[in-house]
């Protein structure tokens, strides 16, 4: 007997649909009512299937209407510091990944003074553009002190391996913490073509720097996401109780 839940079976199988084709965006959704029938389950179980699809940004939900195909979109978390791979996998999505640069280059700017170096100071650079089931969805340049990873580039085949693994294999380092900031922009030409969106079409710039276990600046990374591809996502705790 399969341990894989009913209603994540269900979710399964219309996620294949989705990928293949049969249900296209903005295709309605079998309700709960018809997917319960179809797959002999209760009500409850199939709303759970359709809520997941929800989460996971393949559906959207229309009150009154029922369920419909979304364009794709992903649902970021931003409460815990992940690779872009478990971010992806944790979705329901196929990650990979093309490096359009891998190299030493020479600390400066803003590069140098987030990572705590000397200007000129030999940093890598890591240029990747990341995909969601084979679709550009962003650009990512990551900024790493040599000096913490001695032939990082030369360990690791950075188009399919982890970087975050890499560095905990191979060096025994892993960040732990990060600072993390986001704003609102448009493409701009080269972005748009790597991205494939339209020129002005709306991005997310993000901006993080990470932390190995003795608070030593790890990880600078910038980031161009897709704004019609990402729902960034945070929970909050309650703060003062204070009207």
């Amino acid at each position: 007997m399969s341990s894989v839940p009913h209603y994540r079976r269900i979710a399964d199988s219309l996620v294949d649909a989705i990928r293949s084709g049969s249900l296209e965006v903005g295709a309605r959704v079998p309700s709960e009512r018809e997917l319960s029938a179809e797959f002999g389950v209760s009500r409850m179980t199939a709303r759970g299937a359709l809520k997941t699809l929800v989460e996971q940004g393949f559906v959207n939900s229309v009150e009154a209407k029922g369920y419909f195909v979304a364009a794709s979109r992903i649902d970021q978390r931003l409460q815990t510091l992940t690779s872009f791979t478990e971010d992806m996998r944790r979705s329901g999505r196929r990650p990979s990944s093309i490096v359009l640069a891998a190299r030493k280059a020479e600390a400066a700017g803003e590069v140098a003074a987030r990572l705590a170096v000397a200007e000129g100071a030999s940093v890598y650079h890591l240029l990747r553009l990341r995909e969601a089931d084979a679709v550009p969805v962003a650009l990512e340049a990551a900024h790493i002190p040599e000096s913490m990873a001695p032939g990082l580039i030369e360990s690791a085949d950075f188009a399919s391996d982890s970087l975050y693994a890499t560095l905990k294999q191979r060096f025994g380092i892993l960040p732990v913490e990060a600072e993390q900031s986001f704003e609102a922009s448009a493409a701009g030409e080269s972005d748009a073509a790597i991205l494939r969106v339209p020129i002005g079409a709306p991005v997310l710039r993000l901006t993080r720097l990470s932390l190995d276990a003795a608070g030593r600046p790890l990880e600078f990374v910038q980031s161009v996401y897709r704004g019609d591809r990402f729902t960034m996502r945070v929970r909050l705790a309650p703060g003062s109780t204070d009207a």
